[in-house]
């Protein structure tokens, strides 16, 4: 594939800490090659360095930067803007470069990761769903853990931008009628329920006549996940 072929995905599209440290070692081994390839070049040399930095006190030690700071100690993203000219302004390299800045100020807030992974966990009687008990990573909940609990309320504690992290991950669709409403695909309203960090994301309703079901929506992740 054409390295000018971009796929790449914007951090701001994908927020999350486990999706920058994959920007940052693609972006490091990329200059590390180019580094390797043309040593005497100054901007390849200050590239792998601000990489090798960030990596460091960033993601490594956790020093917090406010945006200012960040793009004053690490200018390769201006670096970029000036120096990359037409179709090399366009590529991965040049995007990751000025994301990895950008989110500098942005990482010690990120969730570190959204797994959206849809999973039936009740089919039947509302009375029985009401005292059904269910396991899900070796932590067990019931309906009405998370019940009074709609998602845009998720809002107010996480903050309007990983809530639309969270809204570009799913198949999420939002009613603004009275209330603001958010559905699954199966029309069922998504709750959520905070437990170890990590934040779960239920759909429960009405499904038809007497029949409820409730799903297993996604997990945001705060905590660093056991893979």
């Amino acid at each position: 594939m054409d390295k000018n072929t971009s796929i790449y995905i914007d951090l701001e599209d994908r927020l999350t800490k486990k999706y920058y440290r994959e920007i940052v070692e693609k972006a490091l081994a990329q200059a590390k090659e180019e580094y390797e390839q043309f040593p005497d070049n100054s901007m390849n040399i200050s590239f792998y360095r601000q990489l090798m930095d960030i990596k460091k006190t960033v993601i490594d030690e956790h020093t917090i930067y406010t945006e200012d700071e960040a793009y004053q100690k690490y200018p390769m993203a201006i670096m970029v803007v000036r120096n990359f000219l037409g179709e090399e302004a366009n590529t991965d390299y040049a995007k990751m470069l000025q994301d990895i800045v950008w989110g500098i100020a942005l990482y010690p807030v990120m969730m570190e990761n959204i797994e959206m992974i849809r999973r039936k966990l009740f089919d039947g009687e509302e009375e029985k769903a009401l005292k059904h008990v269910f396991a899900i990573e070796n932590q067990t909940f019931k309906l009405m853990d998370f019940y009074n609990h709609p998602l845009r309320e998720l809002k107010k504690e996480i903050g309007e931008r990983s809530f639309n992290i969270i809204m570009k991950e799913n198949t999420f669709s939002v009613v603004n009628s009275f209330i603001e409403k958010y559905l699954s695909e199966d029309g069922l309203e998504i709750h959520y329920v905070k437990k170890n960090e990590n934040i779960y994301l239920f759909s429960y309703g009405e499904y038809q006549p007497g029949r409820y079901l409730l799903f297993l929506e996604g997990i945001c992740y705060y905590a660093v996940s056991k893979e």
